[in-house]
C-alpha cells in the first residue's frame, strides 16, 4: 500500500510540475495561464514532499517535510479559486477582488501557523504509513476552510457554467468535471490526519489529481477548447493503454518480486527495465492506432467537411472570374461547414477600404458594409496574421487591461463574426471571411482553423490570379477600342480630303447642271418634256444634298475620332456632336425622340469625343433595342395589350442633381426597347459580354468603353431594366466645382 501511494503522489507531483511551466509558457502574461501554473506548482510541491515525508525514517525529518509540504496544501485552493475567478466577466471578477485578497490573507495566516505546533503538533506511524501527522489545534478550523474553499470554487464554477453557452460553456465543462473528480480522489489524503483510513480511494484516489488536471490543461492548450467528447476520448484511450501496458505489469512485478528474484537472481530488475522499454514503445503505438479509430469515429462529419474544404482549396487557382469564385466559396464554407453565415470582405484598390462582396445567410451584416484602413479589427488582422475566435478573444480581452481589444471586440461583434480568417499575399491583408456559428452547436477546432487557413491562402492566389486575369481582359479590351479609334482617325485623316474633294466636285456639277436646266427656255417644248427636265432638275437637287450630307458626314467622323484632351465643355456640345454621328445609324423619323436639356447646363471638365462617343454608344443601343422588340411583336414573340400600338420611344434628359452633398451633372437615356434580363444585368458592362443575337451586331465593347469613358471624367453609371419593358441609363458627370 505505501509502495502504491508513493508512486500516486510521485507522478503527481511530476505531471503538475510540468503542466505548470508548459501552461506558464503558453502565455506568460495571461492572469489564467499564471493562476493555473501557480495551481499546479502548488500540487506539485504538497505531493513531492509528502512522497518522501510518508517514507521517512527519521522523525525530525518528516516532521519538517510534513510542515514544508504543507505551503502547498495552504495555497491549493487558494490558487484554485484565483483561477476560477480569472474565467469569469469583468464586472464579476472585479466584485471577487477583494475576497481574492481576503484569502491571500488567511493562506498567510496559516502559513505562520505552520511553523508552530498549532498547525502540526507531530507525527506519528499510522496504518502503514511510517509517519503521518497528529493534528494542532488549528487543524481542523484550516481543514474546513480548505474544503469549504475548495467547494467554493467548483461551486463558482458550476454557477458560472450553467448560464454560459457556446465555447466559454465547453470550457467550463472542462474544468466543472475535471476538478470535481480531481478533488474527489484527493481530498481523502487528509482523512488519516483524522485517524481515518477509507482503502479504495488510498491510495488509488490520488490517481484522479494528475490524470483529471493533465486532461483539462491539455485541452485548453492543445485542442483549443474543442468539443469534450474527443478531448475525454483521447485522454481515455491515452490512460488506458499505458495503464495497460505499464500499470499492470508493473503492478505484477512488484508483487511477485519474490518470485522473480529467484528466477532471474538479484539483477531481476534489469530484465524489468528491459520488458518495460518494450512495452513502452509497443504504447506509444497502441495509443496512437486506438487515437485514431477513435477520433475518426467521432470526427467523421468533420472530416468530411475538411476533406471537401482541400478539395475546393486546390481548385480555387482555376476558376478566372472573381464573382463567381467568391460565390463559389461561400458557397461551399456554407453548406461544408454548415454555417448561419458567411461574408467574404475583400479591399477595393481605389479606396483601400474592405468592402463585402458577397454574403451567405440571414444573419451575417448587411448588404454593402465596409470597414475603413484604420478600423481596430483591420489593424489587428495586419499585427497579428492569424484567425480570430469571438470567444476566445472575448476571454483574452477581458485578462488584459488593453483597450484596444476592446474595440476589435465591438467590430467582430458588429460583423457578426464567430471566426474571422484573413488571407494574406506577402504582409498584405488582401480580405477576410467573416464565419458564423455552426448550426451544429458545435465549436471550431483547431484542426478547423488550420483547414480555413489554407483554404485563406489558396484563396488569396485565385484572387490575384482573377484580378490579374481581368485587368488583363481590359486592357486587352482598352488597346482594341483605342486600336479602333486610330484606324478610324487614320482613315478619316487620309480620306476625309479626298472625299470631301469629290463631294465637292459632285455638288458643283449637280448645281451647275441644275442652274443650267433652270435657266432653259422651254417654251414650245412639249408637257412630257417639260415634265421629265422637272423631274431631273429635282434628281439632281437630291443630288447636290446627299452630296453636301456626304461631306458633311466626313467631317463629322473626322472630328469624332480626334483624340481631343481635357478641356472646360458645354455638354449640350457633347449631345450635339453624338447626334449628329447618330443620325446616320439612326431613323429618328421613325421613333419618338425627346431630348430635354436643362438651360443653361454648368460646364464640365472633359474630353467632348470620348463623351460624345459614350452618347452614340448609348442612343445607338437604344435603337437596336426598339427595332429588336419590334422584331419580336412582328413574330409573335411579344404581345400587346388589344389596341394598344408599339412606336419606339428614345428620352434623353439632362440636368443637375444633388448628391452626398455634392452638384452633379445628370444625363439619363431612356428607351421603351426589349429591355435587358435580369440575369444579365451584373454582367453588363464586363468585356466582350454582349446581349445581342451575332457578332455582327454586337462585339461586347460598347457597354464596357462607356463605363470606361465616364469613370475616367470621375463619373458614375447605373442601369435599370426590365425584359420587354425597356431600359434607363444614368450617368452622373462632376461639374467645375461641383461635385468633389
Amino acid at each position: 500500500m505505501l509502495k502504491h501511494y508513493f508512486l500516486a503522489l510521485a507522478v503527481t507531483a511530476a505531471t503538475h510540475f510540468v503542466l505548470a511551466i508548459f501552461v506558464y509558457l503558453k502565455g506568460t502574461r495571461k492572469p489564467t495561464n499564471i493562476t493555473y501554473a501557480l495551481y499546479s506548482l502548488a500540487i506539485s510541491w504538497w505531493s513531492s514532499l509528502e512522497a518522501f515525508s510518508i517514507i521517512s525514517h527519521d522523525e525530525a525529518a518528516a516532521l519538517f517535510l510534513w510542515r514544508l509540504n504543507h505551503i502547498g496544501v495552504i495555497f491549493i485552493t487558494i490558487f484554485f479559486v484565483h483561477f476560477v475567478v480569472t474565467l469569469l466577466d469583468e464586472p464579476e471578477r472585479l466584485r471577487k477582488r477583494r475576497l481574492i485578497l481576503l484569502s491571500y490573507l488567511a493562506g498567510f495566516c496559516f502559513l505562520a501557523l505552520d511553523t508552530t505546533g498549532l498547525l502540526i503538533r507531530e507525527v506519528v506511524p499510522k496504518f502503514s504509513f511510517r509517519h503521518f501527522i497528529n493534528p494542532g489545534p488549528a487543524y481542523f478550523l484550516f481543514f474546513c476552510i480548505w474544503v469549504g474553499w475548495a467547494v467554493y470554487g467548483l461551486a463558482l464554477l458550476f454557477k458560472v457554467y450553467a448560464r454560459s453557452s457556446g465555447v466559454r460553456r465547453n470550457q467550463l465543462r472542462y474544468f466543472c468535471w475535471s476538478m470535481l473528480v480531481a478533488y474527489a480522489g484527493g481530498a481523502p489524503n487528509f482523512l488519516p490526519t483524522f485517524n481515518i483510513e477509507i482503502p479504495i480511494l488510498m491510495p488509488f484516489g490520488t490517481y484522479a489529481i494528475p490524470a483529471y488536471a493533465f486532461f483539462t490543461a491539455y485541452a485548453i492548450v492543445r485542442y483549443r477548447l474543442m468539443d469534450i467528447n474527443l478531448a475525454f476520448t483521447r485522454t481515455a484511450v491515452f490512460m488506458a493503454v499505458y495503464v495497460l501496458a505499464l500499470g499492470v505489469p508493473l503492478l505484477a512485478a512488484l508483487s511477485l518480486q519474490p518470485r522473480l528474484e529467484q528466477l532471474l537472481g538479484p539483477s531481476w530488475w534489469v530484465w524489468l527495465l528491459i520488458a518495460y522499454a518494450a512495452l513502452a514503445t509497443a504504447a506509444h503505438y497502441a495509443n496512437l492506432y486506438f487515437q485514431r479509430f477513435a477520433e475518426n469515429r467521432l470526427l467523421a462529419e468533420q472530416r468530411r467537411y475538411q476533406a471537401t474544404l482541400r478539395r475546393a482549396s486546390d481548385g480555387m487557382t482555376r476558376i478566372r472570374q472573381l464573382p463567381r469564385l467568391l460565390k463559389l466559396t461561400a458557397g461551399i464554407l456554407s453548406r461544408a461547414v454548415g454555417l448561419t453565415h458567411v461574408s467574404i470582405y475583400l479591399q477595393d484598390g481605389e479606396t483601400k477600404r474592405y468592402v463585402q462582396q458577397v454574403a451567405k445567410g440571414k444573419d451575417g451584416p448587411s448588404g454593402g458594409t465596409s470597414l475603413e484602413l484604420d478600423d481596430p479589427l483591420i489593424k489587428y488582422l495586419l499585427v497579428h496574421k492569424n484567425a480570430i475566435v469571438l470567444e476566445e478573444f472575448h476571454i483574452q480581452r477581458q485578462q488584459t487591461e488593453d483597450p484596444g481589444l476592446r474595440e476589435v471586440e465591438v467590430s467582430l461583434r458588429h460583423l457578426g463574426a464567430a471566426l474571422i480568417i484573413p488571407s494574406f499575399i506577402h504582409d498584405q491583408l488582401l480580405g477576410f471571411v467573416i464565419m458564423g456559428t455552426k448550426r451544429s452547436g458545435q465549436i471550431y477546432t483547431d484542426d478547423d482553423i488550420k483547414v480555413l487557413m489554407t483554404l485563406a491562402n489558396q484563396a488569396a492566389l485565385a484572387i490575384e490570379n482573377a484580378r490579374f486575369y481581368e485587368a488583363e481582359k481590359e486592357r486587352q479590351a482598352e488597346m482594341f477600342h483605342t486600336a479602333q479609334l486610330a484606324s478610324l482617325g487614320t482613315m478619316a485623316g487620309s480620306m476625309s480630303h479626298q472625299i470631301n474633294n469629290r463631294f465637292h466636285a459632285e455638288s458643283i456639277i449637280t448645281g451647275t447642271l441644275r442652274s443650267v436646266w433652270n435657266e432653259a427656255d422651254l417654251s414650245g417644248v412639249p408637257d412630257s418634256i417639260k415634265q421629265l427636265v422637272q423631274k431631273t432638275i429635282e434628281s439632281l437637287r437630291k443630288v447636290e444634298d446627299d452630296a453636301i450630307r456626304g461631306g458633311d458626314i466626313a467631317k463629322t467622323l473626322l472630328n469624332f475620332s480626334k483624340p481631343g484632351k481635357m478641356e472646360r465643355i458645354a455638354f449640350s456640345e457633347v449631345v450635339e456632336l453624338a447626334a449628329d454621328l447618330a443620325q446616320y445609324r439612326v431613323k429618328f423619323d421613325e421613333i419618338d425622340y425627346e431630348p430635354v436639356l436643362k438651360n443653361p447646363l454648368p460646364p464640365l471638365n472633359g474630353n467632348k469625343n470620348h463623351l460624345a462617343e459614350a452618347f452614340f454608344n448609348l442612343i445607338a443601343n437604344a435603337y437596336d433595342a426598339i427595332k429588336k422588340k419590334e422584331e419580336e411583336i412582328k413574330e409573335g414573340h411579344l404581345t400587346l395589350l388589344p389596341g394598344q400600338k408599339y412606336r419606339g420611344k428614345l428620352a434623353i434628359s439632362v440636368t443637375t442633381a444633388t448628391q452626398n452633398g455634392a452638384t452633379w451633372l445628370q444625363a439619363v437615356v431612356h428607351d421603351n426597347g426589349i429591355g435587358i434580363k435580369a440575369e444579365d444585368l451584373p454582367r453588363l458592362f464586363i468585356p466582350f459580354f454582349t446581349t445581342k443575337a451575332t457578332a455582327e451586331k454586337g462585339t461586347g465593347l460598347g457597354l464596357y468603353v462607356i463605363k470606361r469613358i465616364v469613370e475616367n471624367h470621375g463619373g458614375k453609371i447605373e442601369v435599370n431594366s426590365v425584359s420587354g419593358e425597356g431600359t434607363t441609363f444614368t450617368i452622373l458627370l462632376p461639374i467645375i466645382g461641383g461635385a468633389t
